[in-house]
């Protein structure tokens, strides 16, 4: 009896076998697996982009934060000095403009009484030298003696040197306002490029108050209360929730594999857990080919190796906080590629 029960349990075990290995190879036509995978998805580094002492942090180590909340802020005191030293020398430019303008104002009507007296130093010239020709008609006549004479001609001379004297002044008005225009150009530029700095610091001040860009999960936290950051200096990061799988499949599995085709994702972590998932789209190039050192096929010996795709797969399963996926975790998917609806994961 003994032996005829262990005969029909070996037969039993053999069946079981055959039954199992029958259906795993059946299955296997239809369904590409592989273990090189894993969870990946959207880590935010957050850097510093100002320098200065942290005075406050508002967050703990794998906390939830919503996209716009402070994270922590550095001491603004120094930025704050700064923004007024611009803007007092904004105000001391603008100043400094409107004086030039006011300047050129009265230089502009200075120059207007400069023309007024030169018409007039005109009219008195030629007024005087229609005078100086009569007097001189009547000197030839006797009919006026020649001191008389002479006073008339120093009277035009001196109409002439007024009118001379009209034109230089004009001149002078006139250099002297294009050389304060010019001032007044250059004070623009200096006050627009006192404001662009004033900008920049004002936004440098708006950066003591590192907030979060998006909403996630606090990671990889290095930041305390009294440290001192540099622009740059990473301080933590933030991963979102929005996750998927990365699966690297052999060359030679993926002939049959199409957009859309149904997967379904076994995580280490958790050994009874099923998650479902869809095929989205396939890398351009294998692994190797976007490696630090891509292999050189040309020289030297050449052995073929099977290479890998990287395949990116959505995971279609609602987020579970029993039973979170993080980027990182290893898995391994599934795909039905029975389901030829989609676009081929090789054309697309």
């Amino acid at each position: 009896m003994k032996k005829w029960g262990f005969r029909i349990f070996v037969v039993t075990v053999i069946a079981a076998a055959v039954i199992y290995g029958i259906v795993y190879f059946i299955h296997s036509l239809s369904h590409e697996r592989t273990d090189d995978a894993y969870v990946a998805g959207t880590v935010v580094p957050i850097a510093a982009e100002v320098k200065g002492k942290v005075i406050n942090v508002y967050i703990d180590d794998n906390q939830y934060v919503d996209a716009g909340k402070p994270l922590l802020e550095i001491y603004q005191q120094d930025y704050l000095d700064l923004a007024k030293e611009k803007k007092d020398a904004i105000f001391r430019l603008t100043s400094e403009e409107n004086e030039q303008s006011a300047t050129i104002e009265e230089k502009e009507k200075t120059l207007t009484k400069v023309r007024a007296n030169l018409d007039v130093a005109l009219s008195e010239e030629d007024l005087a030298q229609k005078e100086v020709q009569r007097y001189e008609s009547l000197l030839k006549k006797d009919a006026v003696s020649q001191n008389e004479y002479d006073q008339m001609k120093s009277r035009w001379q001196a109409t002439v040197a007024r009118r001379k004297a009209s034109v230089a002044a004009i001149g002078e008005a006139e250099a002297a306002i294009k050389a304060i225009k010019a001032k007044y150009a250059t004070q623009s530029f200096k006050i627009k490029e006192a404001q662009s700095t004033k900008n920049l610091v004002d936004l440098d001040l708006t950066r003591t108050v590192v907030v979060a860009p998006v909403s996630g999960r606090i990671a990889m936290k290095n930041i305390d209360p009294g440290k001192y950051v540099m622009p740059g200096q990473a301080l933590l990061a933030i991963v979102k929730e929005d996750i998927w799988v990365i699966a690297n499949f052999k060359e030679t599995q993926i002939a049959k594999m199409a957009v859309g085709q149904p997967v379904e994702i076994k995580v280490d972590a958790y050994p009874s857990m099923k998650f479902s998932g869809h095929v989205d789209s396939l890398q351009s190039g294998t692994g190797s080919v976007f490696s630090l050192l891509p292999p050189e096929n040309a020289t030297g010996y050449f052995v073929k190796i099977v290479q890998r795709v990287p395949v990116k797969i959505i995971i279609d399963s609602k987020f579970d906080s029993q039973h979170p996926l993080w980027p990182g975790m290893s898995v391994v998917p599934t795909v039905d590629v029975s389901h030829q609806n989609g676009t081929k994961l090789s054309k697309k």
